[in-house]
């Protein structure tokens, strides 16, 4: 997205904290859905963490000014931003069931690739030529990735993986257009509340009941996610988005280490070599778009 810099502070190391910071909580919440997932619809998990999510996040924007807060002419568009967001979540989501973690992740974070090859003809944002050559090599990562010659390929994972990237990087465009005029915090609400509200409907009749250690799990997945939002929100306040960027790729190696630790998943070399390739790519990306950025802005 692209965000003015008024009432930003310049205080790197601390953006960079949280960011890391963040970036570790979403890897551990993905692991717990990943391990939830066994015996509980995606539904019923996303339901938990968005009623977690959503009383939290209303009382801060409450407090801040008001229902006020709340106030957006941009209905449409938050309408757009929900769906994509749901659709990557759940896509996502569904790849880990069926995927090794690490897999899964590795191909989700081709989404910053697919965004800026989708930025021209979306936002009129043209690649150079450098980006192009940039996105091919990245998307030759995602092929090393997916071992399609393995013929051990769990194509409807790899299918929900990609779609998961597709549909990530049409949030990333989407949250882009808006963030001129919307708040981080109220998008991230809205979604929540849309999440709370459908996935509670589904789950109409199809409740399970949790056990033991499950509600634990169930409201951990909740509270990790909320302070991982908490904490990339204000760490975009604290430092420009080259710095912070480059920090997402961090979920990788979590990925990996969690993926080996809870569910005993090795990788193979051809898919550390395509992850490897993917972070390469993305981070040039991240490199390239803050040497073209307008002064006063931050690109991300």
């Amino acid at each position: 997205m692209t965000l003015p810099v008024h009432g930003r502070h310049h205080q790197p190391l601390t953006g960079a904290l949280l960011a890391l910071c963040s970036m570790s909580l979403f890897s551990w919440q993905d692991a717990l859905i990943k391990l939830l997932a066994e015996d509980y619809s995606l539904f019923q998990i996303l339901f938990i963490r968005s009623g977690v999510i959503v009383l939290p996040l209303f009382c801060i924007l409450y407090l801040r000014d008001g229902f006020r807060s709340f106030r957006t002419a941009r209905v449409p568009d938050h309408a757009k931003r929900v769906t994509f967001n749901l659709l990557a979540f759940l896509s996502f989501y569904f790849s880990i069931t069926r995927l090794e973690l690490g897999q899964a992740t590795a191909l989700v974070l081709s989404a910053p690739l697919i965004m800026t090859a989708l930025s021209g003809p979306l936002l009129g944002e043209r690649a150079s030529v450098k980006q192009a050559i940039i996105i091919l090599i990245g998307f030759a990562g995602v092929v090393l990735v997916i071992q399609p010659i393995s013929g051990a390929v769990d194509w409807v994972g790899t299918a929900a993986a990609l779609c998961g990237a597709f549909m990530f990087a049409m949030l990333g465009i989407q949250t882009r257009s808006m963030s001129a005029t919307e708040a981080t915090d109220l998008m991230v609400f809205f979604a929540g509340l849309t999440f709370f509200c459908l996935t509670g409907l589904i789950m109409l009749g199809n409740w399970v009941m949790p056990v033991g250690q499950d509600w634990l799990l169930l409201l951990g997945v909740g509270v990790i996610s909320l302070f991982a939002q908490l904490c990339i929100v204000h760490a975009y306040r604290f430092a420009p988005v080259y710095i912070l960027a480059p920090f997402e790729y961090v979920t990788i190696l979590w990925a990996l280490v969690l993926g080996w630790l809870m569910f005993a998943e090795i990788p193979t070399a051809l898919m550390l070599a395509g992850a490897g390739i993917i972070i390469a790519c993305g981070l040039a990306i991240v490199h390239i778009e803050h040497r073209i950025a307008p002064p006063g802005k931050i690109a991300h």
